[in-house]
């Protein structure tokens, strides 16, 4: 191989290893300094920060406002990932059945439901009482808790929540 030939395609390799080296380093840099973060998927927060468990599951036709919120823990919070969204009242209950299948068939089985759970989960149901709440875990000892409540802003809608802390 020619010299020529090697600048022509060693170089530029180079510089975009270089680069995305830098831009991960730089997105984990602050997801470490937020904390907190929201994110939609493409963002380079959704990838590093998102969970893949969370990445994996798909909200129904349909649900509205979806977002992605990840934390890195501190103190005696730990770190999670969490997708949430909404759905017409009418529609809550297809969605739950919905969710429950997806999440069984991410190998996660089902723990307990509103009225067992965990002290992680119950501190984080303080603020806003949910309607249902369940939680699920894996061989891997993943914590996953679904959890709906009544929208604040839009009576005749569901706010589903599934948090993975990692």
């Amino acid at each position: 191989m020619s010299q020529r030939t090697l600048r022509t395609f060693v170089w530029p390799l180079v510089a975009i290893v270089c680069l995305a080296v830098g831009g991960i380093t730089a997105t984990l840099g602050y997801l470490f300094s937020a904390g907190d973060y929201v994110t939609q998927p493409g963002a380079p927060a959704y990838y590093l920060g998102i969970s893949p468990l969370i990445r994996e599951v798909a909200a129904p036709e349909g649900a509205q406002g979806r977002e992605y919120f990840g934390s890195v823990g501190d103190g005696n919070k730990p770190p999670q990932s969490q997708l949430s969204f909404r759905v017409p009242s009418e529609l809550a209950d297809s969605t739950w059945d919905g969710l429950t299948q997806q999440l069984q068939g991410l190998a996660l089985r089902r723990l307990s439901s509103s009225a067992e759970l965990s002290a992680t989960a119950h501190n984080m149901s303080l603020v806003l009482p949910p309607l249902k709440e369940a939680e699920y875990t894996s061989d891997a000892r993943d914590l996953v808790v679904v959890t709906t409540h009544q929208d604040e802003d839009a009576p005749a809608w569901t706010r589903f929540e599934i948090t993975h802390f990692d």
